[in-house]
């Protein structure tokens, strides 16, 4: 049987930029993939969950799998 977790990543304001505005960035996604990876669960995609009315991502959802 297959389990299935998620992890919930919020973007932060990490600087200003021209056009859209403001400069947001998902840290430490590299580092919850890698850490996850390396406890033998594989990494299938993300769900994006809230958005900002720019249609850029605010919070979205890492999917990971492995076998029980």
């Amino acid at each position: 049987m297959k389990k299935v977790e998620f992890v919930r990543v919020s973007s932060d304001l990490c600087g200003f930029g021209f056009g859209k505005g403001s400069r947001y960035s998902f840290d430490g996604v590299e580092d919850i993939i890698r850490e996850r990876l390396e406890a033998g669960w594989s990494y299938e995609g993300f769900v994006p969950l809230e958005t900002r009315g720019t249609g850029d991502i605010e919070t979205l959802s890492l999917v990971f799998q492995r076998e029980e």
